[in-house]
């Protein structure tokens, strides 16, 4: 299933590894069941209408097939944006965006551990208690089911250790109360130089800072000296999603290159199709920042050309000076 194409990760694998498993990799299946204020019956994740203070009993359905009694762990997540600039249901205790207001997990409640006999199915109940003010907006979170398997480890004969890979599914859950349509905006925040798996990029924050999925996001960012016109760096992506009320660093390739102090200037354009956003912002990398993250680059193309020309006129300058010391010398003899 390609995640970036569907309104919300409904009912999906993820390996923690690699973000995706087959279903012959795991040992029990989840299936909601959707209750009657589910606003389109035919999703087979919860999109729920509920009112202000209303308290609700989620149930989720799970199957064992296996030959033996298995223990599966229920968590209740709030949404955020990942990295990838995906919304995302499985990370337990994220840190939220400070413009939501009503985390996933302040109304929703799922006991931790269920223990399901062999060939056998259980019913996992998740509480969900509206807050008393409405509101209006969503409120996006994640049920995340995976098996209990000794910490993802385990000893082979010789005594190594052996990782395991842990799959879990997780059901989307978009909670409403009101039928107001709010917009989602973004907002660009910090902009600084760093290093995402030993190789430098620049990340520019984006924030969508309402109570509303952004959906079909393209965003094109383009970095040029302060005043220069041709580009530096440019970095386009499509199809992203954001959770509402979220953020995430927007990552900028360097292009294999080594920083260079100075100021630049960040020209980047967002739009998901009906809305767009235009920023211009400048950023400086000062000298300390471009070496300290040089210097632990793994992919650099460093040019050694100048310090090349520097080390070559210094020793010819030696070699002038040791000759006018030696005919120096040989005068005064």
């Amino acid at each position: 299933m390609n995640v970036l194409k569907k309104f919300m990760i409904i009912l999906f694998l993820i390996n923690i590894n690699n973000f995706h498993a087959s279903a012959a990799e795991m040992n029990f299946a989840v299936s909601p069941v959707i209750p009657t204020n589910q606003i389109d019956q035919s999703k087979t994740y919860f999109d729920l209408k509920m009112k202000p203070g209303q308290k609700q009993i989620l149930k989720v359905q799970i199957k064992n097939n296996t030959d033996k009694n298995i223990v599966v762990e229920a968590k209740a997540n709030s949404a955020i944006t990942n990295s990838n600039g995906i919304a995302d249901y499985s990370i337990s205790n994220p840190k939220v965006d400070n413009t939501l207001d009503i985390p996933f997990t302040n109304i929703a409640k799922v006991k931790k551990e269920t223990k399901i006999q062999a060939k056998s199915e259980a019913t996992v109940e998740i509480t969900i208690e509206m807050p008393k003010q409405q509101f209006d907006g969503v409120i996006l979170g994640g049920l995340h089911f995976s098996e209990e398997e000794d910490g993802g480890q385990a000893k082979k004969e010789d005594g190594s250790i052996q990782i395991k890979n842990k799959y879990a599914y997780v059901i989307g859950v978009l909670l409403r109360e009101t039928d107001k349509v709010i917009k989602p905006d973004l907002k660009l925040n910090e902009i600084k130089p760093t290093q995402i798996n030993a190789r430098n990029v620049v990340t520019a924050n984006l924030q969508n800072i309402e109570p509303a999925m952004l959906k079909n996001l393209s965003v094109d960012a383009k970095v040029y000296t302060e005043q220069g016109k041709k580009i530096l760096h440019e970095t386009k992506k499509e199809n992203l999603r954001m959770a509402p009320n979220s953020n995430f660093d927007y990552a900028i390739s360097w292009d294999r290159q080594a920083f260079e102090s100075g100021t630049y200037r960040l020209e980047m354009k967002a739009t998901d199709g009906e809305q767009t956003w235009d920023w211009t912002r400048t950023f400086t990398i000062r000298d300390n920042t471009a070496e300290k993250l040089n210097t632990t680059a793994v992919d650099v193309e460093r040019d050694y050309s100048i310090r090349y020309l520097i080390g070559g006129s210094l020793f010819f300058l030696l070699i002038i000076f040791i000759f006018f010391l030696v005919r120096r010398s040989k005068k005064k003899d």
